[in-house]
């Protein structure tokens, strides 16, 4: 079962983010409304995927947050209603979806027969 954390401001996006993410068979180990509480836990929690929101209510891209979690081995998708995310971004690796989300893709990019490519 892989492990997944959610960074996401919205607070009913980020249940029906941990709801989807159930339904694909893996299992939430924190949801985080910040890039820093989620980055303090990711060191400890050592999650096999994160679910980012680039633009937070905290006024953070989630740029350094993502980059952490690629060195840590960690995979990244990035969850966003902007098209205009920073260049860098382009170069860690990462899936994309865009909000709002569509039903079901988040559970078959966490589940235990996701294909993981990376998309830019």
């Amino acid at each position: 079962m892989k492990r997944v954390i959610i960074c996401e401001d919205d607070l009913l996006l980020a249940m029906d983010l941990a709801h989807e993410v159930q339904e694909g068979g893996s299992e939430v180990v924190g949801t985080f409304y910040s890039s820093f509480d989620a980055w303090r836990a990711a060191d400890l929690l050592r999650p096999d995927i994160a679910i980012i929101d680039l633009n937070l209510a905290d006024g953070d891209s989630g740029l350094a947050l993502a980059t952490h979690l690629v060195e840590i081995g960690c995979r990244v998708i990035v969850v966003s209603g902007s098209t205009l995310v920073h260049p860098e971004l382009g170069r860690i690796p990462h899936s994309f979806v865009s909000k709002p989300v569509p039903a079901g893709i988040i559970a078959e990019l966490t589940g235990p027969a996701a294909v993981h490519l990376t998309t830019h």
